[in-house]
Formats: C-alpha cells, sequence, structure tokens
C-alpha cells in the first residue's frame, strides 16, 4: 500500500487506512498514530489520549502526531546526523527558546494566574532562557557539549509537566509540550553528534574572528556560572587570575594576539584542572561539571587558536584571510587524512595533495617555499590552477 513521508519528519510515513483516515508510521512501520480527514478540508492528528488542533493539510496533521509521538516514546533508533555548522546549529537550538511565548499563553488559559507558580513551568522557563543565553555556544565542540546537558533543563520539566497534564490541561499543554520536547530531543542528539564528528568550522582554525569571540564569550559564562555552583571549600583564586589576563578585545585579531590568548588558556586549563584535582571528589557535583567544560574549552579554543595564527602568518604571501576564504571556497579543501595529507579538489581534478614538510611547514606539488598553514599551500594551488586556466583561456583568444 502506497505511503508517503511527512514534510518536516521524512522518517515517519502516512498510510491511507480508511476513506478519511491514515495511519501514521514510525520508521520501524509501526503504527503510532492516525490522521482524520473531515469533509470541511480540515486533518486531526491523534496519538492515544492526544488529539492536535485542526490543519489544513494532512501532512501538517500527520507532523502533529508525529511530535506526539516523540514526545512520550522518544526519537526512533536511528543514527543522528551531525550540524553542517555553527549556523545550522544556532537555527536549531535558537528554536527552543523560540517556544517561551507559546509555553506562557498556553499555561496562563490552563493554570490562569498561578502559572508562574507551578513548579514545571517556572523551570521550563529558567531552562528556555539558559538555553537563548548560550546560542553562540554552538561555535566550539565543547559549546555543542554543554549546550545538549543544559537543554536537559527544559526537557526534563517539560517532561514532568506533559505526564501531570490531564483532561482538559492535556488538551491545552499536549501539543505545545510535544513540539518543545520534540526540538530538545532532536537538538541534543544532533548537537551531540556534531561535537563527536565536528565540521571544519568547528574542529580547525577560525574561518572568522566572530567564532574565536563567541568561544571566549562561552569560556566566561562557565566560569560566571562556577560561582554559585561551588562549594565555600573550593579555591578558584587561580581560575580567576588566569580568566582576569584573558585578552578582551582583538581576541584573535592578529597572529600575536592569537598566540597570547592562546597561551593564558593554557593558564585557564592548568589552573582548572588543578582546581577539579583538589576539590573532594563527592563533592564536586554542578562544579566538577563545570570546571571540565572550562578545562576542554580552553583546550580547544587554544588549538585552534593557533591554527588560525599559521594562517594570518601566510597572508604576508597571499593576502588577507578573506582572500584565502574565497580561494579556498573555489575548491574541496578535504580535513586531515590517516596519511597526515589533505586533499585539495577542484571539480575533478585534483591539485594536492598538501602535506607537512620536516620542519613543520605545509607543501604541494609546485610548491618550492613551504607555508605555515595548510590552508595556505591550498590556496597558494588553487590560485596556481587558476592562473593556468586564464593562461589557456587567452591562449586560445584569437
Amino acid at each position: 500500500m502506497d505511503t508517503r513521508p511527512l514534510d518536516s519528519f521524512p522518517a515517519f510515513r502516512l498510510r491511507p487506512a480508511g476513506p478519511q483516515d491514515h495511519d501514521v508510521l514510525d520508521p520501524a512501520g509501526c503504527n503510532v498514530g492516525q490522521v482524520r480527514s473531515y469533509d470541511s478540508g480540515s486533518h486531526r492528528a491523534q496519538v492515544g489520549r492526544d488529539v492536535g488542533p485542526a490543519r489544513p493539510s494532512l501532512l501538517s496533521a500527520g507532523d502533529d502526531a508525529a511530535m506526539f509521538h516523540i514526545a512520550t516514546a522518544g526519537l526512533p533508533d536511528e543514527q543522528a546526523a551531525p550540524y553542517s555548522g555553527a549556523p545550522e546549529a544556532h537555527i536549531a537550538v535558537n528554536l527552543i527558546p523560540l517556544q517561551r511565548q507559546e509555553l506562557i499563553d498556553t499555561t496562563a488559559r490552563v493554570f490562569t494566574f498561578y502559572a508562574l507558580r507551578e513548579p514545571s513551568v517556572a523551570a521550563i522557563l529558567d531552562g528556555l532562557e539558559t538555553v537563548r543565553r548560550e546560542l553562540d555556544a554552538v561555535h566550539s565542540r565543547t559549546g555543542c557539549r554543554r549546550i545538549a546537558r543544559l537543554i536537559l533543563r527544559v526537557q526534563g520539566p517539560a517532561q514532568t509537566l506533559l505526564e501531570a497534564s490531564t483532561g482538559e490541561a492535556r488538551d491545552w499543554l499536549g501539543l505545545p509540550l510535544a513540539r518543545l520536547l520534540t526540538f530538545c530531543r532532536q537538538t541534543r542528539v544532533r548537537l551531540e553528534a556534531t561535537a563527536v564528528q565536528p565540521p571544519a568550522g568547528l574542529s580547525e582554525r577560525y574561518a572568522v574572528r566572530h567564532g574565536a569571540d563567541a568561544d571566549l564569550a562561552t569560556l566566561h559564562r562557565i566560569w560566571q556560572d562556577l560561582h554559585p555552583a561551588a562549594s565555600s571549600a573550593m579555591d578558584f583564586s587561580g581560575i580567576e587570575a588566569a580568566m582576569d589576563a584573558l585578552l578582551g578585545e582583538k581576541f584573535a585579531g592578529s597572529a600575536r594576539n592569537c598566540r597570547s590568548s592562546n597561551t593564558q588558556l593554557a593558564v585557564v586549563r592548568a589552573a582548572a584542572e588543578e582546581a577539579a584535582a583538589t576539590a573532594a571528589p563527592d563533592g564536586q557535583g554542578e562544579a566538577g561539571i563545570l570546571m571540565s567544560e572550562l578545562s576542554a574549552l580552553s583546550a580547544e579554543t587554544g588549538q585552534r587558536l593557533e591554527a588560525t595564527a599559521l594562517v594570518l602568518d601566510d597572508t604576508d604571501r597571499l593576502g588577507t584571510v578573506r582572500d584565502i576564504n574565497d580561494a579556498l571556497g573555489l575548491a574541496r579543501f578535504a580535513v586531515l587524512s590517516g596519511s597526515g595529507q589533505h586533499s585539495v579538489r577542484v571539480g575533478p581534478t585534483e591539485l594536492g595533495p598538501v602535506r607537512r614538510t620536516d620542519d613543520g611547514r605545509w607543501t604541494g606539488p609546485g610548491i618550492t617555499e613551504p607555508f605555515h598553514s595548510p590552508e595556505g599551500a591550498a590556496a597558494a594551488l588553487i590560485r596556481a590552477d587558476l592562473a593556468q586556466v586564464e593562461d589557456r583561456r587567452q591562449d586560445r583568444t584569437p
């Protein structure tokens, strides 16, 4: 029997079940809900005791059914895809705090004047604000793990409120909470996948300074969170001194600043690890998690700043960072392979590979003087190829 995938949840499918009914199938082919169509042209989802609003299209009602199912049964058992970069991750994470107004409006209908006194509602709103503050943390692997952890501050109380809702309260709260829980679950698993398999924009040099600034801001938020989470017996004087010494303006504005910041970040990491080592193992709790994040993000940011400094060193020969980025945008610059090389491909043509020299620089076919960074060597190969293409074009011109 013919089935059709849902718009927002293509792993779920609709299957005709009668003149006015469709079954909603999960990725395993199990029936998890229904969509009823009416003579008026509207459609309505039903999953267990949850009934969705009237929708103008069959597929949008199917999406409601998928969210009802995910909210109670969880996501399908399938491998989550990492985000393609910080912009896509930012959009996905932002969907969670964007549910705030609908939650306020819906809980006001259910609890009238007492909505904010409901512990779960207050906890959800507090969690939404926490996630909103962390939107820029998507620029790093550690930041992705941090947001995934903090999303639980929304997901936990939202699940509690959904399970506790009955009768008319469930009718009002069912879909808004299902939507919120679906966004939380989807975003968490994809953030965790991104931290394990990061795109180049989250694992190598900073292509734009905003990424470095965002990671520095995330580092400061972790430090700010550490104060109220710590016990009086914990000594954070070393971390405080190291954080105060970090550059603010032009954190990654030059090769010199990148390396200076990297040096200071190494001090932050060492101070965080020392504080964690001296704290009682059974008394760390949230403070221990935050110290681990502080240490991990310091190390990650420092490594990326050092890689950025090498690219900035190559601007003496290749122009600005934008010039290098523009050249790299014309080719496929592959991540470092197991053999320690980067493939550089323009269309079907392989220009590389780019490889490290004995003295730690980078070279490739036809490069007589190695570059400081692999990006610099790749940009030089791409420019040389473009020059050859232009020369051949002029030779053919009468």
